[in-house]
């Protein structure tokens, strides 16, 4: 991996503040949350202590405790705040309460709906009844056998009142109370104070009424009756255990506004979890929980509240745990999903009359304030965060890409440290910095010139060599001539003759190990001229037939002639060494083919030979100084510095060297590129 990389890794590290900080986020709002809830459940029992000392204006009738039981005909009055028109359409009421479905053992559908305004009770029916019977206009047996809505209420004096809406044909009418006169006769009475409207539908009527609250008492029972005898609604019994009506207390919503905050709702409950008031609204700063705005840091800080019980928004009662337990005399608050959306806070506390719960205080809080608190703090720490995290990024690919330059450099330094032509440069860049790579660098630069060292030691050890060994071996020599004057036996002249052999070998050692040195000097000293190279070839390669007859030689060139300046007695030395080179290589009776091309501005002089292909492993290393690898014979030393003097040759023509192995496998071919001027 690198730096550059290893640094973008270090300074990604930096990612882990924001997940601490949505750690501590996430404990944070744990902690809100229960503070909350706190605070709010003390809240409502506050309120509930308060209203406890006061609860003839909570209650309307402390008296009755039996519960709300709807199957006997008890009703919820719900409060409106608009006079409704009595049209015979429920689109004024400004409620969104569904109608209640009267009870019927004959399936006959009915609707109820009760509303109270002011000083008037009113009354939406919707009625399903494919066949109306219009009320008669003669009294007889049949006269009570038609379609009407039945209305008795019961006065605390225990007396009842009896009337019927029923219409001949749609539209207003009064309600009908029926009369026995002294003489034993019925006829029907208008109440002028009762009104109504009666609007036929497809599937039945609708009935819509205003009801004085002068004429109601403490129980109402509603029954509708169809023309052949079947009836949906209630039917007062002797010991009237139903029909009471429930609604809110009046003035209870204004007493309790005095206590509620901006953003939280009240509401008081009965012992039936029926809202006896009302004050305060959800909705803080113009904005509700279900109209707050997704924040993107929902994604890493969402509370899990699938297990949160979903809120049930009725219009006249209230549920939940929450309000079970206050009902039950325990403070309680609980987190509910909102029907649209977002979340509540909901806190009941029991509103206690005597000792013994009577009802129930409920405060509710949407969670937006506490969620726009928590994402303005984290929008400050994500911000700071991923602002510190950029700055970190960008700064380690900065110093990424100055270490990657500064050690590209170095890199570039130490590949070039050694010439094409073996010579050492001995300084390093970066080499005055103060800091880890500067002492890289000059430790490179104290290697380099170790090596260096070394380089001219090697250099001139055959020079040395060949300059120290050279008295010794010319006495050795001389004493082996003056030998071969004297009388020698038979057995003596053989060591004689094997001396002499190794004083030449001595002598072609010390040959070699200065070639490389004279050739050096040569070139130093070499002038180029213009020559023709076709005519050298023609000279050299017929010298080399006589001097290998064991080889066949082979001479391709261009027919006309091709000039070039150089130095003819280094590029024969060049052409000398090749060809000594295949010769070693070659088999008996083999090929050795010199061909001569131009290319472009280049001559490309090549020489091929039969033989075994280069080993992979070595063909890089063909034209260095002192390599040697041969597996031919061994009659005289080799030091390396053939193919190594063809390169310096090369180089000092402008040309370059290369080696490679025929397309069919059969041979080697060396080829030598030179410039035409």
């Amino acid at each position: 991996m690198s730096i550059r990389h290893q640094l973008l890794l270090i300074a990604l590290t930096t990612l882990i503040l924001p997940w601490a900080g949505c750690k501590y986020a996430r404990e944070l709002d744990a902690a809100q949350r229960r503070a909350q809830e706190n605070a709010l459940a003390a809240s409502a029992e506050t309120i509930s202590h308060a209203l406890a000392s006061e609860p003839a204006r909570v209650f309307r009738d402390l008296d009755d405790r039996s519960p709300f039981d709807a199957a006997r005909g008890d009703q919820y009055v719900f409060a409106l705040h608009n006079e409704p028109l009595i049209d015979g359409y429920r689109e004024d009421w400004d409620l969104a309460a569904p109608a209640t479905a009267l009870p019927s053992a004959e399936g006959y559908a009915a609707r109820l709906l009760l509303g109270t305004e002011g000083r008037f009770l009113y009354l939406y029916m919707e009625v399903e009844d494919a066949r109306t019977v219009a009320q008669p206009p003669v009294i007889g047996p049949t006269t009570l056998d038609f379609t009407r809505v039945d209305l008795v209420t019961e006065h605390p004096d225990g007396t009842r009142d009896a009337f019927f809406f029923a219409s001949g044909a749609p539209g207003p009418l009064p309600a009908q109370v029926l009369v026995r006169g002294e003489s034993g006769g019925v006829h029907f009475v208008s109440e002028a104070r009762i009104q109504g409207f009666w609007l036929q539908t497809a599937t039945g009527y609708q009935l819509e009424a205003r009801i004085p609250w002068s004429l109601l008492g403490a129980r109402l029972w509603i029954e509708a009756h169809a023309g052949d005898a079947r009836r949906a609604g209630f039917e007062p019994e002797d010991d009237a255990p139903g029909g009471r009506l429930f609604m809110a207390t009046p003035g209870l919503s204004t007493l309790l506004a005095t206590f509620v905050r901006p953003g939280t709702r009240a509401t008081v409950l009965d012992a039936n979890a029926l809202r006896l008031g009302v004050a305060g609204t959800l909705e803080s700063g113009g904005r509700g929980a279900e109209t707050r705005s997704a924040s993107w840091y929902d994604r890493f800080l969402s509370v899990d509240s699938t297990h949160w019980p979903l809120e049930v928004s009725a219009a006249d009662r209230m549920q939940g745990a929450a309000i079970r337990a206050a009902l039950r005399g325990h403070t309680s608050a609980e987190w509910l999903r909102a029907a649209g959306g977002g979340s509540v806070l909901l806190a009941a506390a029991p509103l206690q009359i005597g000792g013994e719960p009577r009802g129930a205080v409920v405060l509710e809080q949407g969670g937006n304030p506490l969620l726009e608190a928590r994402d303005q703090a984290l929008s400050h720490l994500f911000n700071l965060t991923l602002l510190g995290t950029a700055l970190a990024v960008v700064f380690a690919f900065a110093v990424a890409a100055s270490i990657g330059v500064t050690i590209g450099r170095l890199r570039l330094a130490a590949d070039s440290a050694i010439g094409p032509d073996g010579r050492i440069r001995l300084s390093m860049p970066e080499s005055q910095r103060s800091d880890e790579i500067g002492a890289l660098a000059r430790a490179f630069e104290r290697l380099l010139q170790r090596l260096n060292e070394h380089t001219l030691y090697l250099r001139s050890l055959g020079g040395k060599l060949s300059h120290e060994m050279r008295t010794p071996l010319t006495i050795v020599r001389s004493s082996i001539d003056n030998l071969e004057f004297s009388t020698l036996a038979a057995e003596q002249r053989g060591y004689l003759l094997r001396a002499r052999d190794g004083t030449a070998r001595l002598q072609f050692i010390l040959t070699a190990l200065g070639a490389a040195a004279r050739v050096e000097e040569a070139i130093k000293q070499a002038e180029r001229v213009p020559l023709d190279l076709c005519a050298l070839l023609d000279s050299a390669v017929a010298g080399y037939r006589a001097a290998f007859p064991g080889a066949t030689f082979i001479l391709e060139r261009p027919e006309n002639e091709c000039p070039m300046r150089g130095a003819p007695e280094l590029l024969v030395q060049l052409l000398d060494k090749l060809i000594e080179n295949a010769v070693d290589f070659c088999p008996p009776g083999g090929t050795i083919t010199v061909r001569l091309e131009r290319l472009g501005s280049q001559y490309e002089l090549s020489v091929a030979n039969d033989g075994p292909p280069l080993p992979p492993a070595i063909k890089d290393r063909l034209f260095e100084s002192l390599f040697e690898h041969r597996s031919g014979r061994e009659d005289k030393p080799h030091f390396g510095l053939g193919l190594y003097i063809v390169r310096l040759i090369a180089e000092f023509h402008g040309g370059r060297v290369g080696a490679a192995d025929r397309v069919d496998g059969t041979g080697v071919v060396f080829s030598v590129r030179l410039p035409l001027i």
